[in-house]
């Protein structure tokens, strides 16, 4: 008699999520890198142990023979996940409400052309997933899956899109970024679009128009046109949603503010003097970011008209940072390469602890910092001390998944296993 569970047996919604968990478990136990699940993260009582709970487990639907994941991007409540062969598939994730999907069910999937140009990571936004493709973006409904829209450049996008506020901004050729709106078809609104061309052409904040007293103020209509703005720079990494706006990091490293602001839009920058380690991090309304020579700040924006931007924080690093900052509530987690791992204080960038651990942070979920290290486990260190919590298997899970959006460890196979673990007092 087999083992594995009957989906004939389980309420007919729940069906589907339980068929693609075996599928996923059949994945990797033919896996020439895993014999099966047990003593892996995905292993119920090994994800007990280690105080976390197998929120779901599913194998995303791609010819694992000819293709592997390119990319898994996470955003709250879904996770999108990209295969070199052209398929971009949704699967719901975070807290189940009452007439949503079950996590871990995989809501839609839709081919693009696999021969057309490199992917770039997707953009989820509130309404729509963007997904920049070789010389152009597409963009989905989140919820059906539906193609919406798509757009072609001149050249071939530099870096994944960023959706913010009803706007999708791509960079593209040398310098420059389209925005485009969510929904074309959207009836305009009041606005000053022009100042919005202005704020992303000469790097200035937008004027306020004069009010004449006594009459009333002329109200310009928004344009839902593609505006193409000048970036400042080369950026190569990707956009991101900020206070309503996007944010950017040029690969001189400058880093630019672009949101609404006033009756216009409004553009600020901030000038980090060296390039990058890599791209921002956006915590607790803040920007966080690394140089390459170890330089670690925290930026806000000042609670003013203008917007611009200030210097909460600096403090120098002894070794070069990694390419990806983590937070969770006040503390800041920065990767140091073979010099081990730092935690700080969001709030006053005093160092918290530092240790000698090495390896390729995937999340950190609950209170423990979660990474791969060189021999190839997933291990996890506690928040606060830096205390060895947990060494486990990571089995077929070697795809580099990054989380930075959620509390959840999420893993995937490149054959498009994922399973998605939370902290155990999580809802």
């Amino acid at each position: 008699m087999s083992n594995q569970p009957s989906i004939f047996a389980v309420p007919h919604r729940r069906r589907l999520a339980v068929a693609l968990a075996i599928a996923a478990w059949s994945t990797l136990h033919d896996s020439a890198s895993a014999d099966c699940l047990r003593g892996t993260a995905a292993d119920q009582v090994a994800a007990a142990h280690a105080g976390l709970d197998v929120e779901w487990l599913v194998q995303v639907p791609f010819d694992a023979s000819r293709a592997q994941v390119e990319h898994v991007v996470i955003d709250s409540g879904l996770v999108v996940v990209q295969t070199g062969d052209g398929n971009v598939v949704a699967v719901q994730s975070g807290v189940a409400g009452p007439d949503a999907p079950l996590p871990g069910t995989i809501l839609w999937k839709h081919p693009l052309d696999a021969g057309a140009g490199p992917f770039q990571p997707a953009a989820v936004g509130t309404d729509i997933v963007a997904v920049a493709h070789g010389d152009g973006v597409h963009a989905f409904d989140r919820t059906t899956g539906q193609a919406l829209w798509s757009r072609r450049f001149p050249h071939l996008a530099d870096a994944g899109a960023a959706v913010s506020g009803g706007w999708v901004y791509t960079p593209f050729g040398e310098g420059k970024l389209m925005r485009l709106p969510t929904n074309p078809s959207r009836t305009a609104r009041p606005a000053d679009d022009q100042a919005a061309a202005d704020a992303g052409g000469d790097g200035k904040p937008a004027a306020k128009p004069v009010r004449r007293k006594g009459r009333p103020r002329a109200q310009k209509v928004e344009s839902l046109d593609p505006i193409v703005l000048e970036a400042g720079g080369p950026v190569s990494l990707q956009p991101q949603a900020f206070k309503g706006g996007t944010l950017w990091c040029t690969d001189e490293g400058t880093l630019v503010v672009l949101d609404p602001g006033g009756d216009g839009w409004r553009r600020n920058e901030f000038f980090l003097d060296r390039p990058a380690a890599g791209r921002p991090l956006v915590h607790d309304g803040a920007i966080f970011v690394a140089t390459a020579e170890g330089d670690l700040a925290r930026i806000e924006s000042r609670e003013d008209a203008a917007g611009s931007l200030k210097l909460a924080w600096h403090v120098f690093l002894d070794a070069e940072p990694g390419s990806m900052l983590f937070a969770s509530g006040e503390r800041l987690v920065v990767p140091l390469g073979d010099a081990g791992l730092a935690v700080l204080s969001t709030k006053t960038g005093e160092l918290v602890w530092r240790g000698p651990m090495r390896g390729r942070i995937t999340a950190v979920a609950g209170d423990r910092i979660w990474l791969v290290d060189p021999t190839g486990s997933l291990v996890s260190f506690d928040l606060e001390t830096g205390a060895l919590r947990d060494r486990m298997c990571l089995g077929g899970f070697t795809f580099p998944v990054v989380n930075q959006a959620t509390d959840r460890l999420i893993l995937a196979s490149p054959a498009g296993a994922i399973v998605s673990l939370k902290p155990a007092r999580a809802q």
